[in-house]
């Protein structure tokens, strides 16, 4: 029971109902090259747009991006598109897209019930806690009456 409340208050923490794409540069880090989000269309291909490293907020809003020293991330707050597999990377030669990583992007409804139902699992769980101690200190009292009313009748 420990266990499965940790996991929970875990999921609790990290899961805010944002869903991220975090881009690592490697070696293709270039501050004059445009970064690329874009949602997968085919195997090879991708429709979306290009930004520049300072841009922050983008897709009216829909989008944050927060630059790191190896990497960028795209914050998703809300699709424009669809759910789907969705690429960032940087823009090439010849605005060639260089794929840097890629996520299946789900739609934002899972995210808000699961907004609303952590806020619901987070006051049970401790209660749940509290009552199964009680409940098996109980049981191992039940346990423990068993054994002495046994012992008292073969002692008789």
């Amino acid at each position: 029971m420990f266990l499965l409340t940790t996991v929970i208050f875990w999921l609790a923490g990290t899961c805010d109902g944002v869903q991220r794409l975090t881009c690592p540069y490697g070696k293709e880090k270039n501050t004059s090259q445009r970064l690329v989000w874009c949602k997968q269309t085919s195997t090879l291909c991708c429709t979306g747009f290009s930004f520049n490293m300072q841009s922050q907020s983008l897709d009216e809003g829909r989008l944050e991006v927060s630059q790191g020293a190896d990497s960028f991330t795209v914050n998703i707050l809300d699709l424009a598109q669809d759910e789907g597999m969705y690429w960032c990377g940087v823009l090439g030669t010849n605005d060639t897209i260089i794929k840097l990583s890629e996520k299946y992007i789900y739609s934002t409804s899972g995210s808000y019930v699961w907004n609303i139902l952590r806020w619901i699992l987070m006051p049970l769980l401790p209660m749940a806690t509290i009552v199964t101690y009680f409940y098996s200190k109980q049981q191992k009292k039940k346990t423990e009456d068993l054994c002495m009313d046994i012992t008292s009748v073969r002692e008789q």
